[in-house]
């Protein structure tokens, strides 16, 4: 009970210590928002209105948009001192041929028509456009464009293009929104205005000169109407704490229903393993999602430039998965000039060049390495401590040491052709690569082991993209490529022990050599080709097809001599699928789809209905739902804790002893959005068929000696069982114009079946977690960034114990590790030498350095005079603290 209390001081000191800091944030970021009612005076001489009006804007903080071009054309020389920004906006304008109007909260300025003396019954003029960033040319993917006259929003494109139907004749109010970009609102004449509309946006980080628009948020995470659908903003990555190298999964495991785990970057979404999302780089799979045994992802942030996460219930143009969705857009590369970014942190570096190389063409080329097999730092030698090694474990005195060496690299190089303003090609190419190589000492009353284990796994993809906006209503994506994954494991344990006779009178002295290799290959070919038919203003079509081939290879033996599986397939996957984007007023939204499988393999027909629909109502409440049908055709099989990394392999279905995995999502929920704040439920219940796990017995020489016929006896089974998820998650939000914070808890709870298992009960998900709590909080002042993270999370389940008979049924005792909490800190500071922007940081990471643990490693060895259960059970992150250097110039 003392020790209760004392653990629950020791937390109660850690909250109020984060609660001060956060306090602090948003007393820096409110206080100077407190105002009284004041007079402003301006004194103009010959000044462009444009530059007039700008400066209006800054002083008074309201929002104000008008054509700048336009109006820069027209000079003003004007003394004002009032307090009312109507009365300075009419004597700003007054005889100059421009008047204001207040609409959606907004000062909109334009000239003055000529009266109408008739009424007419307005045309609709349909037109198109394209959202780019202003200062590089780089398209916008999935911005928004929003018309206020029509109460009606369309997004773009992955190229960035849109279409939007207009009243002909008449003044349109628009607003266009990106992550991370300035909102720009405009004025468009259609009567005047060509079919191609280009929009520029400027980014938030950068100094501008002119300012249509003020008081915009600091955005990084937003959530759409679409149950699941989350879209984040990869700039702001670089203000969070972190291990040593700016991470993306890691940014995604801060939203509620993704776990976060700190030895792991992989994506856990509600309830499932990691290999049951899709990960997409400009089309292409990913496999292998870890770099440094999960410290950070295998992905390099500098090349991309849109990450859209589903959590589950994705509408029918995925498939393959059944939990959720990354898709992910590379940058196409700066059309203006050359520019080169990258940093220098404890564990590595990085390098990113974007090059213009002709006004058509482009290329991004980065890579990364960590230096750690060649200079470690103590940092890196802290990590990998902390993963495999005996200052982080717990006091178990049969515990193995292990000094592992490592290191990792990856690479990413994409060429884009822009044919036409509204035709592109692109070619992309991503490789990554991990090389562990551990070595081991470990003695006890039974002998001595010595253990050389070297781990090498990677993956690579390469992928070509055309994309083609036919007109204002047909837009094509054709994309094409290969992606790939190895895993190449061998660990030779040799093992010296003695053998008393049983008089005591003899110790003979024994020496046996343990043996594992492991093989895991993937490599899969695609096609796919989408096309989006806008049928009228209430209706999209969306539509396409796609053929993919696999080959799979895995292989597993204990010093040759015992062969657990050598099993190769291949198989072809077509797909088909169509949906309607049903919108009604711009309020009431419905999406209903199907998808087509056809799996070479059972050679057998799947079919996924998918129904998603919103209401969105002007009090800023929004409901939604979304139900689904999932299959998958290539999964990992989980096997109980062992030796190395990578514990899991990739298996491809056959339809019999490898089943097709299927899924059903069930998803309801509301959210609000008022001003800076926004609230979002969710509600998720989902089952699973199909689920693998691969036995196997640990000695198979323990195998042979269950009285059974040489040569009939098995090593290792599949099983197949069912699963479900079920569960709630939570966000609370606000994004000001310095700081933005968001809190996510998720309550929720996956199970699993499997009748060799325990008799068929119901044993906990690997990534079963019941409470799991994350505070996230970024503030930006003048040229610095603070931030702050907060993480607490139910211990995960674990198995203690383990026993098979002869026929594989397996016995499981269950535990869990402790509750895990932490807070971290990072703070960095932006300045520039002539043309170079530097960046250095620092992160705090565990700053109350709480103790937690967060993981177990163990292996059984069967000796003639006894057993050892050789264990590693893994100490979390201590208080550790991480410097960092980025620059771009």
């Amino acid at each position: 009970m003392k020790s209760t209390i004392k653990e629950l001081t020791y937390y109660r000191k850690n909250l109020n210590k984060t609660l001060f800091v956060v306090i602090l944030f948003i007393v820096f970021n409110f206080l100077p928002k407190l105002s009284f009612s004041q007079t402003f005076s301006f004194e103009f001489d010959n000044t462009p209105l444009s530059k007039a009006l700008t400066e209006v804007a800054q002083k008074t903080s309201i929002r104000l948009s008008f054509d700048s071009e336009l109006l820069e054309k027209t000079k003003i020389s004007q003394k004002i001192s009032q307090s009312d920004a109507s009365e300075i906006l009419t004597i700003l304008l007054k005889n100059t041929g421009f008047t204001f109007e207040f609409k959606y909260d907004t000062y909109l300025i334009y000239k003055k028509q000529p009266v109408q003396l008739e009424v007419t019954k307005p045309k609709f003029k349909t037109l198109t456009g394209i959202v780019f960033d202003k200062e590089s040319g780089e398209r916008l993917p999935y911005a928004t464009i929003y018309v206020w006259e029509r109460n009606l929003s369309v997004s773009t494109t992955v190229e960035g293009t849109f279409s939007v139907r207009l009243a002909d004749s008449t003044l349109n109010l628009i607003q266009i929104k990106y992550l991370g970009y300035q909102n720009l609102d405009t004025l468009i004449n259609t009567s005047r205005t060509e079919s191609l509309l280009r929009f520029g946006l400027q980014k938030k980080s950068q100094t501008i000169e002119t300012v249509n628009i003020t008081g915009d948020k600091l955005e990084m995470v937003d959530f759409s109407n679409e149950a699941g659908h989350v879209v984040f903003n990869p700039s702001k990555f670089v203000d969070l704490p972190n291990y040593g190298e700016t991470d993306v999964f890691r940014a995604l495991q801060l939203l509620p229903g993704i776990s976060s785990f700190e030895n792991s970057s992989q994506l856990n979404v509600r309830g499932s393993s990691a290999d049951q999302n899709l990960v997409l780089l400009d089309g292409f799979t990913l496999y292998n999602l870890d770099h440094f045994f999960g410290v950070f992802s295998a992905l390099n942030p500098n090349v991309i430039k849109n990450i859209q996460v589903y959590r589950g219930g994705f509408d029918s143009r995925y498939g393959e998965r059944v939990s959720a969705i990354v898709d992910i857009v590379g940058k196409s590369g700066n059309q203006s000039k050359p520019q080169f970014y990258g940093g220098v942190n404890m564990i590595s570096g990085n390098l990113t060049a974007e090059i213009p190389i002709s006004k058509k063409l482009t290329l991004v080329a980065a890579g990364r390495r960590a230096y750690s097999d060649i200079y470690s730092t103590w940092l890196a030698d802290e990590l990998l401590s902390d993963k495999l090694g005996q200052t982080r474990r717990l006091p178990q005195p049969d515990a193995n040491v292990i000094t592992p060496k490592f290191f990792f690299s990856d690479y990413n190089l994409k060429l884009s052709y822009q044919i036409t303003e509204q035709e592109n090609i692109s070619f992309s190419t991503y490789g990554s690569k991990d090389n562990l190589n551990s070595t081991s000492n470990n003695s006890n009353e039974l002998g001595n082991i010595d253990t050389e284990d070297t781990n090498e796994w990677g993956n690579n993809g390469l992928g070509a993209t055309w994309t083609k906006q036919w007109n204002s209503k047909y837009f094509t994506s054709l994309q094409a490529g290969h992606s790939g994954y190895f895993n190449n494991y061998n660990n030779n344990t040799n093992i010296t022990f003695s053998i008393v006779s049983s008089d005591s009178t003899v110790v003979i002295d024994n020496e046996r050599t343990d043996i594992i290799n492991e093989q895991n290959e993937l490599i899969d070919y695609f096609i796919t080709l989408r096309n989006d038919y806008q049928l009228n203003s209430g209706n999209k079509i969306q539509y396409g097809f796609s053929a993919k081939y696999h080959q799979f290879t895995f292989y597993k033996d204990a010093s040759r001599d015992f062969v657990y599986d050598n099993l190769k397939s291949s198989a072809f996957l077509y797909t088909g699928f169509i949906q309607d984007n049903i919108n009604i007023n711009n309020k009431f939204s419905v999406k209903p789809g199907i998808r087509l499988n056809y799996y070479s393999n059972a050679q057998k027909f799947y079919l996924e209905p998918r129904l998603a629909a919103s209401y969105s109502a002007e009090s800023g409440i929004t409901l939604k739902i979304a139900t689904g049908k999932y299959y998958q055709y290539i999964n990992k099989s989980s096997t109980e804790q062992t030796y190395g990394y990578n514990r899991d392999f990739w298996v491809l279905a056959d339809g019999n002893v490898n089943p097709v995995l299927s899924s059903n999502h069930f998803i309801a929920g509301f959210s609000f959005d008022k001003n800076d704040f926004y609230f979002d439920v969710e509600g998720y219940y989902k089952t699973v068929k199909g689920l693998q796990e691969y036995l196997f017995f640990a000695d198979p020489e323990q195998r042979n000696n269950q009285n059974q016929p040489p040569g009939t006896t098995p090593f290792s089974s599949f099983i197949s069982g069912t699963g479900k998820a079920m569960g709630i998650d939570f966000l609370a939000k606000y994004e000001g114009s310095f700081f933005t914070s968001w809190l996510a808890y998720s309550l929720s709870k996956a199970t699993r079946s499997f009748d060799e298992i325990n008799n068929g009960d119901e044993i906990p998900s690997n990534y079963d977690q019941t409470h799991e709590v994350k505070w996230t909080n970024i503030y930006n002042y003048k040229k610095w960034n603070f931030s702050t993270l907060t993480v607490f999370t139910s211990g995960k389940p674990y198995i203690q114990s383990s026993s098979k008979d002869e026929n594989f049924n397996t016995t499981r005792v269950y535990k869990r590790l402790p509750n895990y909490s932490r807070v971290d800190f990072s703070m960095n500071y932006n300045f520039s030498i002539k043309n170079i922007n530097i960046k250095p940081g620092v992160s705090i990471l565990n700053a109350f350095n709480t103790e937690n643990y967060l993981d177990i490693y163990t292996r059984v060895i069967n000796f003639e005079s006894g057993t050892v259960n050789e264990t590693n059970l893994i100490k979390a992150q201590s208080l550790t603290f991480n410097f960092f250097v980025n620059f771009r110039f």
